[in-house]
């Protein structure tokens, strides 16, 4: 009896688990996006939906995508994502990158975020590599990634075999930086830990950073250094 209530409740879970991403399997973009508001205090309509994956990137987590509804953005963020990674296939070839959580569908408060309201806001998991050549299993860690934590060298605290690829974090930036550009979208912030941006600024293309004078936040409170080593937080101005 015991054995057949736990199969019901199994089953009954998969198929609420189903019913939850039906939003997220059938939905179209199309139209315009209106982003109203702050990002600490937004709305979204007409939200566009980033897809789970794509030539040379994934988003990070199926409960964030499918149940909680998070990889909502304004239509011309859309635009300046794909445009960056259709980008990035050239610039750099045979990397794969992560996306993280935007906004929910209608925007407004989100699990563990301040900000990400109005459809403008994006979280990137930092490009990782290894000497080996093997892959990271901190790619492969969902929600629980934002609890991941890098020392000032880069260098994954679970694992420093791992480390923080900071020439291909750059070559990303750079690519939003020409997508946002070419679609009259600004890049109004960045967040990046401010211990680890000498290390991104020494690469060839954080020189290129520099240059364009890219804002990347150069002063940060504790709390905002704790969470933004292992990913970056960009802010996009419409």
């Amino acid at each position: 009896m015991k054995v057949k209530k736990r199969w019901i409740i199994l089953g009954a879970t998969i198929l609420l688990m189903i019913g939850l991403s039906i939003p997220e399997m059938v939905h179209t973009n199309t139209g315009t996006s209106e982003s109203i508001g702050s990002v600490r205090e937004g709305k979204l309509r007409n939200g566009w939906l980033i897809p789970f994956e794509g030539e040379n990137f994934r988003y990070f987590s199926h409960l964030s995508y499918y149940i909680l509804n998070n990889a909502y953005v304004n239509s011309k963020v859309y635009d300046v994502l794909m445009d960056a990674y259709a980008s990035c296939e050239t610039s750099c070839p045979g990397k794969e990158f992560m996306l993280m959580e935007c906004t929910r569908k209608r925007g407004g408060r989100m699990l563990i975020h301040w900000t990400h309201q109005n459809g403008t806001s994006v979280d990137f998991m930092v490009p990782t590599k290894r000497a080996d050549g093997k892959s990271s299993l901190s790619t492969k860690t969902g929600m629980a990634h934002y609890l991941l934590q890098y020392n000032h060298e880069g260098k994954f605290t679970l694992n420093p075999k791992t480390e923080i690829d900071f020439e291909t974090m750059a070559a990303h930036i750079l690519a939003l930086d020409d997508a946002a550009r070419k679609h009259g979208v600004g890049i109004n912030k960045i967040l990046f830990n401010t211990h680890l941006q000498d290390e991104l600024y020494n690469t060839v293309a954080g020189k290129e950073l520099k240059r364009r004078e890219v804002r990347i936040k150069p002063i940060a409170s504790d709390l905002i250094n704790r969470y933004h080593d292992d990913h970056y937080h960009v802010d996009f101005g419409l």
